[in-house]
């Protein structure tokens, strides 16, 4: 009877496996740095509603208050927040107001940090108007900036 090659191979294979013989197996292994290069940052996520409702003389302030939303960098110093101008007279409709901050955070969390603004339109005002009511739709310093210093 003739052996088949491929059943000795086999044989011998299964013979040298069980007397333990295997390969060796060799690691290597080596550190290396993950370099970030972070730019911190902040922003105004929202805006303020400010919005005054006023009749000519009325004999109280007339007021709002609402609120604006920064996100800064965790830990990031804030040098400032401020508004472009807190006394305003409205140029269509001649009636001044005052805006003023609340509290103002000096660092950054990473997450919302809410910011308070008031508005104040002072009692006793007569204001320019040629019909029964306007808007100031057509002032040219209706708009206010806030700007975020870091």
């Amino acid at each position: 009877m003739k052996k088949n090659p491929h059943f000795l191979f086999s044989t011998l294979f299964l013979g040298l496996s069980s007397l333990g013989v295997s390969a060796n197996a060799t690691t290597a292994t080596s550190n290396f740095d993950v370099t970030i290069n972070l730019t911190s940052a902040c922003q105004i996520t929202t805006t303020p509603t400010a919005a005054f409702t006023y009749t000519s003389f009325q004999s109280s302030a007339a007021t709002f208050s609402s609120s604006f939303n920064i996100l800064c960098t965790n830990t990031l110093p804030i040098s400032s927040i401020a508004l472009d101008s807190t006394s305003v007279t409205d140029d269509a409709t001649n009636l001044a107001y005052t805006l003023t901050l609340g509290s103002v955070p000096t660092a950054g969390t990473g997450v919302a940090q809410s910011i308070g603004i008031t508005g104040s339109m002072a009692a006793n005002q007569s204001g320019t108007c040629a019909s029964a009511s306007c808007t100031n739709a057509s002032a040219t310093n209706k708009q206010r900036t806030l700007t975020i210093t870091y």
